[in-house]
């Protein structure tokens, strides 16, 4: 019976666990939510913080072909983004801040630093200029998300578009494409040929991969949102428009509940695990009750004697 009481106490924890963690993961909101709108007015208040030192607004002309050797090392001075925002900032804010605009056959990309613990929901609106001709159709462009290392390539490609066929690269299977051009983040976040967009994203750890092996000293991994005007590399992205498109751009951001990082170990090695313990701890428990008997009353046991 000892024997038993032992295997229980130490069998019982290590279900009781595996329990906890796979009702954890399924009762645990998920990243994603079905409402995506961004809820951020034009007057959202940064106080006496300077958006100027969590956002750098750019065109692909100044990037460098250089850029390309940069390796994605160069790292960034921004601060981590903590608060939602609206380029429009009819407050003030930013009093030399003349919008966000895409110049034809140009790009314009957006320098901001995101970080674990929030979700961020993106939602970009393309239109013309008023001082543009043609207002019978609608502007449309390309977002994409990416991080410091693909934008040097994007920029270098846009530097040297009229060298070479960058059309067939994108044809290449995906496992090898990120060693020829650039993809987007996570390859999913591209939405091409659209006139308004919302998405959402969550970022699962902070730095780069040169930061995780220490040739990185920054802690933090810089991401540009890229608003395409010209025909890249990509086969379904929108051509050049022809006219220079003005972009608002709302940042929403929430707190989002996540569990820790170390949880999918736990996950991943309880359930191999619990095939070998389980029936182990059975095991023992089914010949604990053959070695053992417990009984209050004695039990006389007949005599027999020869006469």
């Amino acid at each position: 019976m000892k024997s038993v009481k032992r295997n229980l106490r130490i069998g019982v924890p290590y279900i009781v666990l595996l329990i906890f963690l796979f009702s954890s993961t399924i009762i645990s909101s998920p990243v994603s939510s079905q409402s995506t709108s961004c809820n951020v007015s034009p007057s959202s208040d940064w106080g006496d913080e300077n958006p100027e030192d969590y956002l750098e607004i750019s065109t692909v002309e100044q990037g460098s072909f250089f850029d390309f050797f940069d390796f994605g090392m160069g790292g960034t001075s921004l601060r981590p983004l903590y608060d939602g925002f609206s380029t429009e900032w009819s407050d003030g804010t930013w009093s030399d801040f003349e919008g966000v605009a895409v110049l034809n056959d140009s790009a314009t990309a957006l320098e901001l630093v995101l970080i674990p613990g929030y979700r961020y929901t993106f939602c970009i609106d393309f239109s013309y200029s008023s001082k543009n001709s043609n207002q019978s159709s609608q502007a449309i462009g390309d977002i994409y998300l990416m991080t410091g290392s693909n934008y040097d390539i994007y920029s270098a490609e846009f530097d040297q578009r009229e060298w070479g066929d960058w059309e067939s690269i994108i044809e290449a299977p995906v496992e090898w494409r990120d060693m020829a051009t650039w993809i987007p983040y996570r390859d999913s976040h591209a939405y091409e040929s659209v006139s308004y967009k919302e998405f959402s994203i969550a970022i699962d750890s902070s730095g780069s991969a040169w930061s995780s092996l220490g040739m990185d000293s920054n802690n933090y991994q810089a991401f540009f949102l890229v608003l395409d005007g010209w025909d890249n590399s990509r086969i379904e992205d929108s051509l050049a428009s022809g006219n220079t498109m003005n972009v608002e751009i709302i940042v929403d951001m929430e707190e989002r509940r996540s569990l820790p990082n170390y949880t999918a170990y736990f996950i991943v090695g309880a359930l191999p695990l619990s095939v070998i313990i389980i029936p182990l701890i059975l095991h023992f428990r089914y010949h604990a009750y053959s070695n053992f008997y417990d009984s209050e009353e004695s039990i006389e046991v007949p005599y027999l004697s020869e006469k």
